[in-house]
């Protein structure tokens, strides 16, 4: 193909701001092939099936007879997908393999003629609107009464072919047996009635039959040309019921192209109220968003100060309490103390009672009543204080939540398994971290307790570590079938 012939080609999308589309022009008018085909996708099918972008109801064009195709780079192919063939500049396609085509080529659906088209580059403007499908159940009646025609016409030649062809195979056995009685004459050479009688029976048997298929061949030759008369005629017949479909079909056109303005102007309208409807909405929410800004920065302005004032009343107390350490307790050193506040006391003033559970000496030392006394009072706060409310034991590597609710690191990872929340107030878990002063609090408090209570905490710390150790194996081993697999 000449560099000539190639045109700059737009690809086919919905944006309007193309201006050419590829068109193929129908170069012989006649007959019932459709006109002009606008090629409006960029996988553009043409055959004589339903699902096709273009039908042509011909039983010369196949079910799916080929393929346009717009590649990148704006190129046009075509794909040759029939059991018959199809033509580029009549060189016949390869079945399956595409072809790029230009602007000006000539292309044939089939060995008819009447399917011959160029393959043109127009502007919308100037293309046809293109004539729309016939209804399905056209397509129905149209491809019966084709199939229909079609089998009674082969059903008429396969008769007669078949008495021609018996009246052949007859005659043959009859010249056969001739011969025979031709060579057995000869070979006796007598002249007798019988051998006579029956040659000359063979004979007049064979020049009836040569007449007889003579007539035979006479009609069917008739025959064949008596059914591509109604051919003819009815292919005829049919051009023009398709003509009248196709004109009816025509009339319809402007209201279809009426309908589409009133709803594209519909749309236009409907899509402007939606804008205005989205942007009020929009402000709105910003409005909102803004006010629930400013109560949150209210709200955080009340929240400081009052923490400000709860540090300043913390600090006032605990000024107190060192003032009344130094005067009960004298300069021993309390860093590992348990204060105890006695609430509601007559006096109106805050008693304080210190436990030095650091020094050993002083339980040692102390009345067995008084020491048991303080154990008791020990065992109360950390029953109290020190214990994870999912298993109500003493916390074994306590772990603090955002919400600062605090669990065994254990109890609150399986908790987590079921429910990704605080088992105590519900809020969504973000964060979990390790209390490791809270766990050597509880270490240092059980050395000054019964053995009993310690032997206890071992088991419940080693059962812990078991569980852990078997839930990392069950973990690696499932990892590791995954990774198998």
């Amino acid at each position: 193909m000449n560099d000539s012939k190639v045109e700059k080609r737009i690809t086919l999308d919905d944006s309007d701001t193309k201006s050419l589309e590829p068109i193929l022009v129908r170069i012989d008018k006649c007959g019932c092939a459709p006109y002009d085909i606008r090629i409006d996708k960029d996988e553009f099918k043409i055959g004589r099936a339903r699902d096709n972008d273009e039908i042509i109801l011909d039983v010369m064009i196949s079910r799916r007879h080929c393929l346009f195709r717009c590649e990148g780079n704006e190129e046009w192919t075509v794909k040759d997908l029939s059991s018959s063939v199809t033509f580029v500049n009549d060189v016949p396609l390869s079945p399956g393999v595409a072809k790029r085509i230009y602007d000006g080529d000539i292309l044939q659906f089939s060995t008819s003629n009447q399917f011959r088209y160029r393959f043109t580059l127009m502007s919308k403007e100037e293309q046809r609107y293109k004539r729309p499908k016939l209804d399905e159940q056209i397509f129905d009646n149209v491809l019966i009464e084709q199939k229909t025609f079609a089998e009674n016409q082969e059903c008429q030649k396969r008769v007669l072919k078949d008495k021609l062809q018996i009246k052949q195979r007859e005659q043959d056995e009859l010249k056969h047996q001739l011969e025979q009685l031709l060579n057995q004459q000869n070979a006796t050479k007598e002249d007798t009635k019988d051998l006579k009688k029956q040659i000359t029976m063979l004979e007049n048997k064979i020049e009836s039959g040569n007449i007889q298929e003579q007539h035979l061949q006479k009609v069917y030759a008739e025959l064949l040309e008596k059914l591509e008369n109604e051919r003819v005629q009815f292919e005829k017949r049919l051009n023009e019921e398709k003509e009248k479909w196709q004109k009816a079909l025509n009339v319809s056109m402007q209201e279809k192209e009426a309908l589409e303005i009133k709803m594209k102007e519909q749309m236009e309208k409907w899509r402007e109220e939606q804008q205005a409807e989205w942007k009020s909405v929009m402000e709105n929410r910003v409005k909102e968003e803004k006010n629930i800004q400013n109560q949150l920065l209210n709200e955080k302005t009340l929240l400081e100060e009052k923490l400000k004032e709860t540090e300043k009343a913390l600090k006032e107390q605990e000024a107190k309490v060192e003032i009344i350490q130094n005067n009960v307790a004298g300069p021993s050193d309390t860093s590992n103390c348990i204060v105890l506040e006695i609430v509601n006391d007559p006096s109106g003033f805050p008693i304080l009672d210190t436990i030095d559970l650091t020094v050993a000496s002083q339980l040692d030392v102390a009345e067995p009543e008084q020491k048991e006394t303080v154990l008791n009072k020990v065992n109360d706060i950390m029953d109290e204080q020190l214990t994870c409310s999912i298993c109500s034991e003493l916390f074994v590597k306590a772990t603090t939540l955002n919400c600062m609710h605090t669990f065994c690191q254990h109890c609150i990872n399986s908790w987590q398994r079921k429910k990704k929340e605080c088992p105590v107030c519900r809020a969504p878990v973000r964060a979990m971290n390790r209390s490791i002063v809270l766990d050597n609090f509880i270490d240092s408090m059980l050395e000054n307790l019964p053995t009993k209570a310690k032997e206890k905490r071992k088991e419940i710390v080693e059962e812990r570590r078991m569980n852990s150790m078997r839930c990392e194996m069950i973990f690696k081993y499932l990892q590791s079938k995954t990774m198998v697999r």
